[in-house]
């Protein structure tokens, strides 16, 4: 049953002109103890920050839990999109936007995958201050105090010098990382499925200080989404080249699957091999062939089929350690379907998960050891009026209570070698791995 809030609310909002610093400003707003929890995302030329909780909700195992202006309810789990998506649009909050993210195992409702972290697997909070950096300024939204705010956005102070911890990779987990590959490939060989996402992980036990590796991660690397977040027990940080859903207020709908892999070359020359070899390897060529397909596929069954369409087919997207080919499929919601109904069907992402998605989620769950939490999951934002943008939570790092995590993956195919897909984990894992910034 959902419980409906009574008492409406609106957010006081002011414009601060003037560019400013993102990160530096949310470096104020911890160190004066404004902020607890929050979500930072940047994408194109936008950054915004979400603090403190107006109101929350959050999926466990079992449960899925609502809080916000004295109001609280829980419900048991049946189908924890339509049941989230509901509980937002029940808000008496005008014009609300819900930052927070989506973790890997939300896949086990709905799929045969068992494993799940023990933190929630999905978390939104509609904060009660909400900043938005432009070129021109910064739209603020609060429920608390202006003036404190502008007085916090006026401080011009500088971000302490962060340095990164020094760790590389040991390759100790080549052998059974490259065994757990070739029973995959002998089941796509034998037409189980085409292509399943395999992922490794790092772990080390730290105390991950986020804004520092933000601010260091920020000016190595070069991404389609940037994000960093503190919620409860729950710490990311990353970098990511794939958007996973965007949708617009008028209702269309744009996914865009990565798939193809080449490290990035220590000279232009190789740099250009490299870009060269997405096109004439037979292997990178078929994995992003299918991706796509399957994309399309996907938003057919949720969109006006004759509304869906691929652009910007094959584009090479480089990144720091990587480039990929890149493609987008977009199409118009059918009347009547939300957002909600599209994340249902394109998460998880086909590039994190594999083709056919279900088999594949299958054997994801029987060859990796662990949960993979929020890792491939889904980070963003969604609002009242029924617009998204939700990245794929790759090239990031996450802290669950004292343990930190890194993790990368590879597509595999049938004509995939071991070694090289584990090389290849090797390069993605870099984006973060040599960007940690920790608390003494």
């Amino acid at each position: 049953m959902v419980t409906e809030l009574k008492s409406a609310l609106s957010y006081q909002e002011t414009f601060v002109p003037g560019k400013r610093n993102a990160v530096a400003v949310l470096h104020n707003f911890l160190d004066a103890g404004v902020f607890a929890n929050y979500v930072m995302y940047e994408k194109d030329n936008e950054v915004r920050i979400a603090g403190n909780e107006l109101a929350k909700v959050s999926v466990s195992k079992t449960s899925i839990c609502f809080e916000g202006l004295g109001e609280s309810s829980s419900q048991p789990v049946s189908d924890p999109f339509k049941q989230i998506g509901e509980l937002l649009g029940s808000l008496s909050i005008k014009n609300w936007t819900a930052y927070g993210y989506v973790a890997f195992d939300m896949a086990g409702f709905y799929s045969s995958y068992s494993k799940a972290m023990d933190q929630p697997l999905l978390y939104f909070l509609v904060p009660e201050t909400e900043l938005r950096f432009t070129a021109e300024g910064v739209q603020v939204k609060s429920t608390n105090s202006l003036p404190q705010i502008r007085e916090l956005l006026s401080i011009n102070s500088q971000l302490p010098d962060y340095v990164p911890v020094s760790l590389a990779e040991d390759f100790a987990d080549c052998e059974n990382y490259s065994h757990r590959i070739e029973r995959l490939i002998e089941a796509i060989q034998n037409d189980k499925l085409h292509k399943a996402i395999i992922s490794r992980s790092k772990k080390l036990i730290g105390d991950l200080d986020v804004l520092g590796t933000y601010a260091v991660g920020a000016k190595a690397n070069n991404s389609a989404r940037s994000y960093c977040l503190t919620i409860e027990n729950v710490r990311a940080v990353g970098f990511s080249p794939e958007i996973l859903m965007q949708v617009s207020k008028d209702g269309f709908v744009v996914t865009n699957p990565l798939a193809a892999t080449r490290p990035r070359g220590q000279s232009r020359e190789e740099d250009v091999r490299f870009n060269d070899e997405l096109f004439t390897d037979a292997k990178e060529v078929k994995e992003h062939a299918l991706s796509i397909w399957l994309a399309q596929s996907e938003m057919s069954s949720f969109c006006l089929p004759e509304t869906v369409r691929v652009f910007d087919f094959m584009e090479v997207k480089k990144y720091r350690c990587v480039q990929h080919l890149s493609s987008r499929a977009g199409g118009q919601l059918k009347p009547g379907n939300t957002l909600w109904d599209a994340l249902k069907v394109l998460f998880p992402g086909i590039t994190v998960s594999g083709i056919d998605k279900q088999t594949a989620l299958d054997w994801i769950d029987r060859l990796e050891d662990e949960p993979r939490g929020i890792y491939a999951g889904g980070i963003g934002w969604v609002d009242s009026n029924g617009e998204s943008d939700l990245a794929i939570a790759i090239r990031s790092v996450y802290q669950y209570g004292h343990e930190i995590y890194l993790n990368a993956g590879a597509g595999i195919v049938a004509e995939s070698v071991p070694g090289n897909e584990y090389i290849e984990s090797v390069n993605k894992m870099n984006t973060m791995l040599t960007n940690l910034v920790l608390h003494s």
